[in-house]
This record gives structure tokens, C-alpha cells and sequence, in this order.
């Protein structure tokens, strides 16, 4: 299929833009209608900015460098990895306001950051969220 794409888009490169009524045309044509007709208009978010709904009660999300996590409908955010390994905690099973790293068992309190079970030695880095309407900020403190 590679070699396809390769053979169309050499052939558009020297004969010019994709020939009306051509096969090509017709999906760029319709693929353009759909996305103006979709009611769901992307948005462009900063790195450290996300939707709310997408960070469900009780769960993590990749923000950035930052993890955040819904707690009880209130967002807490640490530093994404941890500080035994560098797991990804925003993958790890959040139970309350505790975090669970996903590679070693390491314990996080995703509101103080505090550590709570080893094996790391050392607690994470917490970040204050913003919440404005639907959208959420993590701020970092520089």
C-alpha cells in the first residue's frame, strides 16, 4: 500500500492538485465536509491544559510532564514520573487521593505529594490546578 500512496502522490506533485472527479479528490472533498459538518470542533490546548471530562472521578491523565488526577471531582496534579524508577503515574490505580505507581508499588498522596509507600525514598512534586469552565490548567511554580 506504501508504494501506492508513494506512486499518487508523485503523480499529483508533477501533474499539480488532484484532478477534479478523481477518486482522490472526492475523499479530500468529503473528508473536508465531514469534519466542517462534525459537531465536535477541536480545540487547541496548551500543554498543560485539558478537558475536565476527559480526567473521569477516580482516575489519571498525562498533562504535559504533569499527572493529574480526579479525586472525589477535585483535580490534584504531581509530576508525571516517579521518583523510584520514573513509572508513569498517571497510569497507576488511584484509590481516594492515593496513587499506586504501576512499575514497583510505590505510594504518592496526589494532593501533598507525600510518600507513602515505598520503594522510593522520595515524595513527588504537586502542581496547583486551575479549573475555568470545562477546561483545566496545571501550573507550575517556576
Amino acid at each position: 500500500m506504501k508504494w501506492v500512496v508513494t506512486i499518487l502522490l508523485e503523480y499529483e506533485w508533477r501533474t499539480g492538485a488532484p484532478k477534479p472527479g478523481t477518486e482522490r479528490e472526492i475523499m479530500r472533498t468529503n473528508t473536508e465536509a465531514n469534519v466542517a459538518s462534525s459537531p465536535a470542533k477541536s480545540e487547541v490546548f496548551k500543554d498543560n491544559q485539558f478537558r475536565i471530562d476527559a480526567v473521569p472521578a477516580g482516575s489519571g491523565l498525562l498533562v504535559g510532564d504533569a499527572a493529574v488526577f480526579n479525586v472525589a471531582g477535585s483535580f490534584c496534579a504531581t509530576q508525571a514520573k516517579c521518583t523510584h524508577r520514573g513509572g508513569p503515574l498517571n497510569e497507576g490505580k488511584l484509590d481516594g487521593s492515593t496513587v499506586t505507581c504501576p512499575w514497583h508499588g510505590t505510594q504518592f498522596n496526589v494532593c501533598t505529594g507525600a510518600l507513602l509507600r515505598g520503594p522510593a525514598t522520595e515524595p513527588v512534586k504537586t502542581y496547583r490546578v486551575i479549573v475555568e469552565g470545562e477546561i483545566g490548567r496545571v501550573e507550575k511554580e517556576n
